[in-house]
């Protein structure tokens, strides 16, 4: 669902003046926080360009990094992140460029902008079903991973793996849903808070094989979250600066 900001633009063009009331961007299901008026019929604000809102210190720098850091609690995946990021920069520039602060297009609670965008772009049912389709993709992923070290098309499954594997798959998709990637050292670290759950299934069940799962399986688990994980890729490939 793209974000339709071009109305506060074209109400901003119309609405100058000393006592006009400075336009509420909206969603198109979610109204946005009011925005503060600038004390400029006074004469008294303080002299501030147009790229910072006046006695707030809100630069287009602080707003996207806000935004961002609100975006990516919320899960919003990389691909959709940067199309957001993209047109929100583009709307401050122009804001700045017919002489408007960014309060004037974000209000002055950014984080309640950047929220009420996230629910209208991702609603929580396309979050979830993101998360669904993503763990069975990183238990497949991992799985695959064990076929190329083991040197074989079958592996035995065990309770204790299973238990292991489902415990990274769930902690990297939650975390990445609601902080963004892992990184290496936090993968490193969720690996050992996993051992003690493989280590008590073990213990409660044993390691004996429950059945045997052929590679053409293994790849299966890969398929839901695949689109994704190409969406996600293909956003990072067209932004190399954010690694």
């Amino acid at each position: 669902m793209t974000y339709e900001m071009t109305s506060v633009t074209a109400t901003g063009e119309t609405g100058k003046g000393a006592g006009a009331a400075t336009p509420t961007p909206r969603t198109p299901d979610h109204d946005l926080p009011d925005k503060a008026e600038p004390d400029t019929a006074s004469g008294t604000g303080p002299d501030v360009g147009p790229d910072t809102a006046p006695g707030t210190g809100l630069t287009r720098e602080r707003v996207l990094a806000v935004c961002r850091s609100n975006w990516e609690y919320r899960g919003i995946d990389d691909a959709s992140m940067r199309e957001m990021l993209d047109e929100l920069s583009g709307h401050l520039e122009e804001a700045a460029a017919a002489g408007r602060t960014p309060q004037d297009v974000v209000g002055t609670d950014v984080k309640a902008f950047a929220a009420a965008w996230a629910r209208a772009r991702t609603p929580l049912p396309l979050r979830v079903l993101r998360m669904a389709a993503l763990i069975p993709f990183v238990v497949g992923s991992l799985l695959l991973l064990t076929h190329l070290l083991d040197r074989t098309l079958t592996l035995a499954i065990e309770a204790p793996r299973i238990a292991f594997y489902g415990v990274l798959a769930i902690g990297a998709v939650t975390w990445g849903m609601r902080r963004g990637n892992l990184g290496f050292r936090r993968w490193m670290l969720l690996g050992v808070a996993a051992l003690p759950v493989a280590e008590l299934t073990d213990w409660l069940i044993g390691d004996d094989p429950l059945f045997r799962l052929p590679l053409w399986g293994t790849l299966l688990f890969l398929v839901p979250g695949l689109p994704y994980a190409v969406k996600d890729f293909r956003a990072r490939r067209r932004d190399p600066s954010e690694g």
